[in-house]
Order: C-alpha cells, then structure tokens, then sequence
C-alpha cells in the first residue's frame, strides 16, 4: 500500500490509501485518517516543505 496525503490550512491532515478516482471512491475498500487541529498537520505540512526546498520531492509536470 502507498499512501496520499493531504493538508488544509495546515490545520487538516488527511492520510489515506484511496485514489481520488470515482472507481477508488465507490467499488475499493481503502483506509484513511483525517487529523483535525493540533500539531501533526502542522508538523506534516513543514515536512513536505522541508522536502521540496532540499529538492528531495519535486512537482512532476
């Protein structure tokens, strides 16, 4: 399994298994956790950022 993670606001962390597809959504059974306030969105949006600047995770286009 791989995951997918969003953050919003840095004050909502959403880690799931689920492609956003519409076949992902309604037919597979996926696993996700939805973090709201504290510090691990905050911790998980300084982290992705950390990676972009080291040039570690890169937009793909």
């Amino acid at each position: 399994m791989h995951a997918k993670v969003a953050i919003a606001d840095r004050r909502v962390l959403l880690v799931t298994s689920a492609n956003l597809t519409q076949s992902g959504v309604a037919k597979n059974i996926e696993a996700g956790l939805l973090i709201r306030g504290g510090t691990v969105p905050v911790r998980a949006a300084e982290h992705i950022a950390e990676l972009q600047a080291a040039g570690t995770l890169v937009r793909l286009v």
